[in-house]
């Protein structure tokens, strides 16, 4: 039959014939891929949905604790934290294999993700923040930190504060900044923390006008932690070195009733 044509040209036809012969169990093998890979990323997405279903209930719970403000909520917020980022990682896991997911379920990740990070600041607890959260220019910057602090968003001003600490360094607001940053940590209870915050504000800025509320501060954080001894030397500083400041005659009082104290208020005496 094919004595008239050429080889090559014999050759191809055959192997023609043969790929029209095998084609439909390829397309056969090729439609069972699919399906098992539909299958698969079906299956994927119900973890998924069931993932962000149990994230959603933590947010909730979270908000809960946030709205009775029992004693414990730092443990409470902190194990919910610890619960929230094992399930993050979870959905981590099975967004990087099923990539293919829609654009919409990537939103509600980086949403859910938003809501956490609210959460957490609403607990006072300290998150990082995005740099496009910082205004770029200083006053701006300023603004925006005086008035987090004023209303008490404790996360919010120390991540401000930090930020236009190493800035604006130099500054003349850059020791109130600080200071900033250890009374919300006194105002929020965590009086070691502050004690720490209020420690940088004396080493770094000796010539600041943050110093009297530092040491008018740092006497009420160091009566938390029952160190009666330091807190009067703190306040003893403040009367003698800012004779000239308004807390001098509050300062006084507090002195006093620091003198009073006995061996049952404080653990250095």
């Amino acid at each position: 039959m094919f004595s008239g044509t050429r080889p090559g040209l014999a050759a191809k036809l055959v192997a023609l014939s043969l790929t029209l012969v095998s084609a439909p169990a390829c397309i056969s093998q090729m439609q069972t891929d699919i399906a098992a890979n539909q299958k698969r990323l079906d299956s994927l997405e119900e973890d998924l949905e069931a993932k962000r279903k149990e994230l959603e209930e933590a947010l909730a719970e979270a908000s809960r604790v946030l709205r009775r403000n029992s004693a414990d909520q730092g443990l409470q917020i902190e194990r919910i934290q610890q619960r929230l980022a094992t399930m993050e990682g979870e959905i981590a896991e099975l967004r990087h294999e099923s990539s293919g997911t829609t654009k919409a379920q990537a939103e509600q990740s980086l949403e859910l993700q938003r809501r956490l990070s609210e959460v957490a600041r609403a607990a006072g607890m300290d998150v990082p923040i995005d740099s496009s959260e910082i205004p770029q220019k200083k006053k701006a910057h300023w603004d925006a930190l005086t008035k987090a602090y004023r209303i008490n968003k404790y996360s919010y001003t120390r991540a401000l504060a930090r930020a236009y600490v190493e800035r604006y360094s130099k500054d003349e607001h850059a020791d109130n900044a600080q200071y900033m940053i250890g009374s919300s940590y006194l105002k929020q209870g965590q009086a070691a923390a502050a004690l720490g915050e209020f420690q940088k504000v004396l080493s770094t800025y000796r010539r600041g006008d943050a110093l009297d509320e530092t040491l008018f501060d740092m006497s009420q954080a160091f009566l938390e932690v029952r160190s009666c001894n330091d807190a009067g030397t703190a306040l003893k500083a403040l009367v003698k070195n800012h004779k000239s400041s308004k807390l001098v005659p509050q300062a006084k009082k507090e002195l006093r009733k620091v003198r009073e104290l006995g061996p049952a208020d404080c653990d250095d005496r």
